[in-house]
């Protein structure tokens, strides 16, 4: 399961995140959560803090989820790169690996951080890091947001998924913080249970059931429609129960659409209004193989052909 881009989305919502899961990173004042493309070696750094006082040091952080031998020293030479570019700031770098096992440890680097109070480089275990969290938060958002990553057993996670997506819901979170958290947890969800519709996962996670309790349906009460929940007719429920479903699968493919290709276009995100909430549950399963806005355009050009 990838898990790399999700992470950095959640350092970048909110400052309470950036400090837990950087293993108590604390930045003085305000500061900007950046992707910084490194020209000299071709190579985009995901993560740069860079605090607003000058005199605070900028922090370059790696998510590091499989074993690279060269990890040290590529976080050293993109070190070097931000110095350059900054040469008034100190410069810190954090290496984030998943698990220990994704820790190479490589010779000198490992040992001198290990001997220094304080270093240049500082290296942290997601896993340890959630698991203390447990131990002394177990509401925690962001264990509810890291379930997919903490649980193994399909069985297990389907089980608890509802729940923990109601912790993210009722979290006393930003509206920022509280919208990444959610759209991680429904994509590292979707990634696990590849073989399930877009609305079967909603369902799993309690978003559809029962539509009343759904954001999707509060905000059709809210805008005075429809007319059925004022006469009660059973016509007017059934289509606004669709309407509700149709409201939300759209919301989802379209976070997902977002998460996968980047920024719909206008003219992309026009074309996905005029879909059926069959055809939405159609593109939740094809994005899935989808790498590029051109093999969105591909589908909905073939759905636009199949419906005329």
């Amino acid at each position: 399961m990838r898990t790399d881009k999700e992470i950095y989305l959640l350092l970048r919502s909110d400052e309470e995140f950036l400090r837990i899961l950087c293993g108590g990173l604390r930045i003085a004042g305000p500061y900007q959560f950046d992707a910084i493309d490194l020209k000299a070696l071709e190579r985009r750094l995901d993560g740069v803090v860079q605090p607003a006082n000058e005199q605070e040091p900028m922090h370059a952080i790696e998510v590091q989820g499989w074993c690279d031998p060269s990890i040290y020293s590529r976080m050293l030479i993109d070190m070097g790169l931000l110095m350059k570019a900054h040469p008034k700031r100190e410069v810190r770098g954090l290496l984030l690996f998943l698990i220990p096992e994704h820790d190479p440890q490589t010779p000198p680097w490992s040992a001198l951080i290990e001997r220094d109070p304080d270093p240049p480089i500082r290296r942290v275990y997601l896993i340890d890091i959630l698991h203390d969290l447990e131990q002394r938060d177990p509401n925690h958002p962001l264990l509810a947001t890291f379930l997919p990553f903490l649980i193994e057993d399909q069985t297990q996670l389907r089980a608890q998924a509802p729940s923990a997506y109601r912790i993210i819901q009722q979290a006393p979170l930003s509206e920022s913080a509280r919208r990444q958290c959610q759209d991680v947890f429904q994509s590292w969800i979707t990634a696990r249970f590849p073989t399930l519709t877009s609305e079967e996962i909603l369902t799993m996670l309690g978003e559809l059931t029962p539509l009343e309790q759904t954001r999707a349906y509060q905000d059709i009460v809210a805008r005075n429609r429809p007319i059925w929940v004022k006469e009660g007719r059973n016509q007017g429920h059934d289509q606004g129960r669709k309407e509700g479903r149709k409201e939300e699968a759209s919301g989802f493919v379209r976070r997902l659409l977002t998460r996968r290709l980047g920024r719909l276009t206008v003219t992309q995100q026009q074309r996905l209004e005029t879909l059926t909430l069959e055809q939405l549950e159609a593109l939740g399963e094809a994005l899935l193989d989808f790498t590029s806005a051109t093999d969105l355009n591909t589908w909905l050009d073939e759905e636009d052909q199949r419906s005329s």
